[in-house]
């Protein structure tokens, strides 16, 4: 089968195509062929090696999101047949990724569609960032149906969910974003839409109104006047956005609550997830789509703006090597 590795830390040139064996299945795993995934910021610090928890030695494979169906089985609760969402934690003995043909994953980690239903690839791009929007609402900001969140950062993967989620659950939502995601915000249910280059409609937005923030971008201490006194604030990029040492007063002067967001992978929430996107009440917004071939250009593309939504990976089999990322005559796959 193909798998996408890298045998160094470093840019996106480290990664590569190559053929290894197709995984065996231990007491409780799945075999799944995955047709797309998403690319997160998350990926490109575990290639970088910004982030080294998952894995010991190289070579490492890259991904940590999945969609795809199940071709075998030795769970007695995913059958085979089934469509599903995988999800990766860190795995400091495992070497593992999501950017391959076939991906062995105990059944703990996978969230099942509706029987019958088959997701569209489109969907690859958001299981992760539907997590972590799970995780920092309902976990880390502890938003309740009545209460008013800040979301910044809200037009990639993990915002754009955010908001969402938040509309179901009756909790009120405003939106920092780029000049491209300010619709899109609008239409997933955000009251206020601001473009984070507006100083005067950002400044407006730290004023104290917020019960608990999301922070998908951004720094922390840009934002610590934006919640309530005794408010809350989700950090889905702890070391990008962790408040420094100087907002550590101004943290504990109005007594706010800051926590990390661990997305995890429970199957039941990711199940719960999937039937809401099966049903349409949760959907993807992809901002570029790539072959799986054009991966390091994906990486190196990411978080370079100009778009609103995530990067989605179709995992059809490229030419057996990756485009060069740095190659400009070799655009991504649209």
């Amino acid at each position: 089968m193909w798998a996408v590795v890298f045998h160094r830390y470093g840019g996106p040139g480290v990664l590569e195509m190559t053929e290894v064996p197709v995984p065996r299945l231990r007491p409780g795993e799945v075999l799944v062929r995955t047709a797309s995934s998403g690319l997160s910021a998350v990926d490109l610090d575990y290639r970088s090696g910004a982030v080294r928890l998952h894995g010991l030695g190289f070579p490492k494979q890259t991904g940590f999101d999945a969609l795809g169906q199940v071709v075998d089985s030795r769970s007695a609760h995913v059958p085979v047949g089934a469509w599903v969402w995988c999800v990766l934690g860190l795995e400091p003995l495992r070497r593992r990724g999501t950017a391959v043909e076939y991906l062995a994953i105990d059944d703990t980690r996978v969230g099942l569609f509706p029987h019958g239903w088959i997701p569209p690839e489109r969907l690859g791009s958001l299981p992760l960032g539907a997590l972590t929007a799970l995780c920092a609402l309902r976990d880390a900001a502890r938003a309740r149906p009545g209460q008013r969140i800040l979301v910044v950062g809200a037009g990639g993967a993990v915002g754009t969910a955010a908001l969402q989620l938040a509309r179901m659950r009756g909790i009120g939502a405003d939106a920092v974003t780029g000049a491209s995601g300010l619709e899109v915000c609008a239409e997933l249910g955000a009251q206020e839409v601001v473009d984070h280059h507006d100083i005067r409609g950002t400044e407006r937005l730290r004023r104290g109104l917020y019960d608990a923030a999301i922070l998908a971008a951004g720094r922390a201490e840009d934002w610590i006047e934006a919640v309530r006194p005794a408010g809350r604030m989700a950090l889905t990029r702890p070391a990008a956005a962790w408040p420094g040492p100087r907002s550590a007063a101004r943290v504990l002067r109005r007594r706010l609550v800051v926590r990390p967001v661990l997305a995890g992978h429970e199957a039941g929430d990711l199940t719960r997830l999937a039937s809401l996107a099966a049903r349409g009440r949760l959907r993807p917004v992809v901002g570029r789509s790539y072959g799986i071939e054009d991966l390091a250009r994906a990486h190196a593309e990411h978080g370079r703006g100009g778009t609103c939504g995530a990067r989605l990976i179709i995992h059809r089999r490229g030419p057996g090597r990756l485009a060069a990322a740095e190659d400009p005559r070799t655009p991504p796959a649209r």
